[in-house]
């Protein structure tokens, strides 16, 4: 037994291993996307240019157009119920409505930095994250909003997705913090991912929450307990490929198919959209993103003493650290320790941490991360 001064609760639960996810690059010169995408109903994929002024239109054979122009920093994308595009103009403070043949209007001419939009489930009333204020507002059909949500940790919020049970997720852009809102309108921290990075857009696919990680070049999967994993990605590149060898260069918009299996992600460094299939299979790569490391902290919820436990498939080099809500390094467990291959348990303690939201980060030396949400009870 080792003991360490940490008191914390691990919502623990297990991710499926990878099944040799397959990284295409599927658009050309000939469209400029960097950010946002969505499908329509027909499989034609749209993309925003943020950099430029247009967004892009692929056909599911291959066929690349622009959809309209004339924008400032087109962003955020949804479709209504008629098909018509709405396109967050974000610099330009504007909302502009596109029907299916590429004529736009302004939808909504003056509005404070509009960044994400997602239409409401079985509506065709809008969601709009603001960039520059702590809201997402409620857009209605007529062209009339209002505050729907607001939330003093809101920082640059972006990026917006659904789970199954319709639990809304806000994700901030400058902090990496993603937020859930429960169907009451409760609004609770639901992770963070890394320092030194940005988050650009999220999707949810199959039981998970993807988000791409811009300035680390990487896609992170998190599943509904926030817990999460470095899943595809290492350091920018172009490379296609399965997970092994797959790179992205500041990928920023990631959107879902209809059949959840495949996810597009747009790459700001290199204006083009990477497509990502067979999402839910088993992996061909060993641990090599995903470590199957059956992290666990009892009992759950702790207030006073409990165990970490962990195993390891092969002797690895481990780092194993607690991290607040900040991002400050608040206990290091384990400092680039060799353990050997087995089950692995440590006791621990309160140590005077303050009750609130913590990381745990389970780390090896040659890149594989596993991170747990953890609360520390009173």
């Amino acid at each position: 037994m080792k003991p360490i001064t940490t008191a914390l609760l691990v919502v623990c639960t297990s991710f499926s291993l990878l099944k040799a996810q397959t990284v295409t690059t599927i658009t050309t010169s000939a469209s400029r996307i960097d950010d946002d995408l969505i499908l329509d109903q027909a499989g034609n994929l749209f993309g925003s240019n943020y950099t430029g002024s247009a967004v892009y239109k692929r056909t599911p054979d291959g066929a690349e157009s622009i959809f309209t122009n004339g924008l400032d920093s087109p962003n955020g994308l949804a479709f209504n119920s008629a098909g018509d595009l709405f396109v967050v103009d974000n610099t330009g403070n504007k909302i502009y409505k596109v029907t299916p043949d590429g004529s736009k209007t302004i939808f909504v001419p003056s509005i404070s930095g509009p960044s994400g939009i997602l239409r409401m489930a079985d509506s065709d009333t809008l969601l709009v994250t603001s960039y520059t204020t702590d809201v997402v507002w409620k857009l209605a059909p007529d062209g009339s909003f209002s505050t729907f949500l607001t939330h003093p940790q809101f920082n640059g919020p972006v990026g917006l997705c659904y789970d199954d049970s319709l639990n809304l997720y806000v994700a901030n852009f400058n902090d990496r913090r993603i937020f859930k809102v429960s169907l009451d309108g409760q609004i609770t921290l639901f992770t963070q991912p890394p320092l030194g990075q940005y988050i650009g857009f999220i999707a949810f696919a199959n039981g998970f929450i993807y988000a791409t990680a811009m300035n680390s070049h990487k896609i992170y999967k998190i599943d509904l307990e926030g817990n999460y994993v470095v899943w595809l990605g290492t350091t920018a590149g172009t490379s296609d490929g399965d997970a092994s060898v797959a790179k992205f260069n500041q990928p920023n918009g990631i959107r879902a198919s209809s059949t959840g299996d495949t996810l597009y992600i747009s790459d700001l460094g290199t204006r083009r959209v990477r497509m990502v299939t067979n999402l839910g299979g088993i992996s061909g790569v060993k641990d090599a993103l995903m470590p199957a490391w059956n992290l666990v902290v009892s009992p759950n919820p702790l207030a006073a003493s409990g165990q970490i436990t962990f195993e390891l498939p092969e002797v690895t080099v481990v780092n194993l650290e607690l991290f607040d809500e900040q991002g400050h390094l608040v206990r290091s467990i384990l400092k680039a320790e060799k353990l050997g291959a087995g089950a692995h348990r440590y006791s621990m303690d309160s140590g005077g941490l303050a009750p609130g939201i913590y990381f745990l980060y389970m780390a090896s030396v040659d890149g594989r991360l596993l991170v747990k949400k953890v609360a520390i009870n009173e």
